[in-house]
């Protein structure tokens, strides 16, 4: 819950310090980025907490721009964005939602989560848990099929996802598991897209480099080196963040949900 003491921002003094322009800070916020409060009149009002990963997002977007012409592995994650906007399209089509309905349900406009399906706009850690939660699987669900079978997965049948900021996850256990371990690896200067909250445990080690996690909505930060290992309880709001100039590898231990059924990948 939030202290009573801690100040909250508007959306123009969130736009300035981020230094992009209100209509940034709504798309963000459509999108699943950042949260609001709002006041009794509808107004917007955000946390020291948003303001901080509003200018985290700026800064990500100038570098992502400014590496544009130097990234060689485009095509490929281009491919792979279409394939996991695929996936969402067939989940939710599963669930018998049209776009507006579960673009409502998630908390996204229906044009990005048309932009998701289509394969043209990455989707966030964050919003893929709503999406997960919504659709009622867990997020193994939205992985590729695997010919893997029983209990072993060998290296090259892991399932792969790109995200958002090309965010990968690697399935490392076939489906029919309460548990759900899989390999994350962060690029440089990227986050979950926000704060998520899962239905069971999690269990992260740090296999290298850095990442920055933020537990509850008002929490410290909490700084995982190589080596470090984290618990987050069933339910706690958590972020991350890599605010290193290298890639982060961890392996994310996740235990699937109430309600959510570990089913065949398609």
């Amino acid at each position: 819950m939030r202290g009573k003491s801690q100040r909250l921002y508007t959306i123009g003094e969130v736009a300035h310090r981020a230094g992009v322009s209100p209509q940034a800070i709504r798309v963000w916020e459509r999108r699943g980025y950042l949260s609001a409060e709002r006041t009794d009149g509808g107004h917007r009002l955000f946390t020291e907490q948003t303001m901080r990963l509003a200018m985290e997002r700026t800064a990500n977007v100038k570098r992502s721009r400014s590496n544009a012409g130097v990234v060689s592995t485009g095509a490929r994650k281009s491919v792979t964005l279409a394939s996991t906007g695929a996936r969402v399209r067939r989940a939710r089509i599963r669930n018998g939602l049209s776009q507006i309905e579960a673009a409502r349900r998630i908390g996204i406009s229906r044009t990005f989560l048309a932009a998701i399906e289509r394969g043209e706009s990455g989707v966030s850690v964050q919003v893929l848990a709503r999406m997960a939660d919504v659709f009622e699987i867990p997020m193994s669900g939205f992985a590729p099929a695997t010919a893997a079978r029983g209990s072993v997965m060998r290296v090259n049948e892991r399932p792969k996802s790109v995200l958002a900021g090309g965010v990968t996850w690697e399935e490392l256990a076939t489906p029919g598991h309460e548990l759900e371990p899989a390999i994350l690896i962060v690029p440089a200067h990227q986050d979950s897209g926000g704060v998520v909250v899962r239905g069971g445990e999690i269990f992260v080690f740090l296999v290298h480099g850095s990442l920055t996690f933020r537990l509850r909505h008002d929490g410290e930060a909490i700084r995982l080196e190589s080596g470090d290992a984290l618990t987050i309880g069933a339910g706690v709001p958590y972020a991350w963040h890599n605010e290193t100039a290298r890639a982060v590898t961890c392996i994310w231990i996740e235990q699937i949900g109430p309600g959510k059924v570990a089913q065949s990948r398609t």
